[in-house]
């Protein structure tokens, strides 16, 4: 039987830890770096950056409170 994992707690977390993140993903992708097929890696990354964003964009609106861990 498989477990469904469809979403990941934030709690604690401030817009600040995913610009963090953001920087490491722009980062590696100016140095060109990428592991494994290289379409396949550039694909994942347009996707994880995106999420990412939306997940920054909302983080920053004062509309919506992340809970203190």
């Amino acid at each position: 039987m498989a477990i469904v994992f469809d979403s990941a707690n934030i709690r604690g977390l401030r817009a600040t830890h995913f610009e963090q993140l953001m920087s490491a993903l722009q980062d590696s992708e100016d140095a060109g770096i990428y592991y494994g097929n290289k379409i396949q890696y550039y694909n994942r990354h347009v996707e994880i950056k995106e999420w990412l964003q939306s997940v920054i964009d909302i983080a920053r609106d004062p509309d919506y409170i992340i809970p203190r861990g």
